[in-house]
């Protein structure tokens, strides 16, 4: 998710996440760092990657999400317990 947030993986991958401070025309202190995680209609697409990813990285502290590089996501997250 980091990579593809970072425009480090190809756009079929980017397009399928949106801020979601992108979709409010207004702010909100929650809406910093957060995807719009798309309405599940099965569970079937509670396994796809684009909900699961979303949900995921939602679910990160912000330091994790305002690493400087990938090297550096990787050492936050190895610290980080689930």
């Amino acid at each position: 998710m980091y990579k593809v947030l970072n425009n480090e993986t190809p756009n079929y991958l980017r397009a399928k996440f949106v801020n979601r401070s992108d979709t409010l025309s207004y702010s909100l202190r929650d809406t910093v760092g957060k995807l719009t995680v798309p309405l599940p209609r099965t569970e079937h697409y509670k396994r796809s990657f684009s909900y699961s990813g979303a949900v995921l990285w939602n679910s990160l502290p912000s330091k994790l999400k305002q690493a400087i590089s990938t090297n550096d996501f990787k050492s936050k997250i190895s610290c980080y317990e689930f």
